[in-house]
């Protein structure tokens, strides 16, 4: 994908929800946070999305507002492309539109999926499944983004981790987070299922 290198920094806004959509964001490094905000001023983080996804591209494919926010999780390296050339990007190689179906699928099955989390399940089951869908063991996260991820209050978050960290499954510390019994986060989320 070709475009221009832009380096945002951390809670650094890309777009605003509403506004008219000109270009798209292809992650190169870094994570950025797809966010809604509430009429009360919260945020609620919907996605995640890491190096190799796209943003933006549903607004530019039907011409509509951005649906969602989208700021940085901390630091971040994005590939820029106007929406003219990323449409000519597409043309080009159909392919290109049929990964990008395929993948807009995912994304609506995740958040489906993350309905039924959120209005079903305790935020330490959330938890959990969070900490073991991420590739490292050592995050960079505070508990407040953790919240807006899970769409949970700061202080239910701040219980789960600590019950968590009580057991020896996690250790917490300035924004920073470390999973310490991988097959103990597994055995809740197993359990929880039977």
């Amino acid at each position: 994908m070709t475009g221009t290198m832009r380096k945002l920094n951390a809670g650094e806004i890309v777009w605003e929800a509403g506004e008219a959509s000109t270009f798209v964001v292809w992650v190169e490094e870094g994570i950025l946070e797809v966010v809604q905000h509430s009429l009360q001023g919260e945020d609620a983080v919907l996605n995640r999305l890491g190096a190799g996804e796209l943003a933006g591209e549903m607004s530019c494919l039907d011409g509509n507002p951005h649906s969602a926010t989208l700021r940085a999780a901390g630091p971040v390296l994005v590939r820029v492309m106007d929406r003219q050339a990323f449409l000519e990007w597409l043309r080009e190689h159909p392919e290109r539109l049929e990964k990008l179906f395929h993948r807009q699928s995912q994304r609506i099955r995740g958040l489906s999926a993350r309905l039924a989390e959120v209005s079903f399940d305790p935020v330490q089951l959330r938890l959990a499944r969070f900490l073991l869908s991420q590739s490292t063991p050592e995050l960079t996260i505070t508990q407040q983004q953790l919240a807006e991820y899970l769409a949970a209050t700061r202080e239910s978050v701040s219980k789960a981790l600590s019950a968590m960290g009580r057991s020896g499954w996690v250790k917490t510390g300035r924004g920073k987070l470390a999973i310490l019994d991988r097959p103990a986060l597994e055995q809740l989320v197993a359990d929880f299922g039977s």
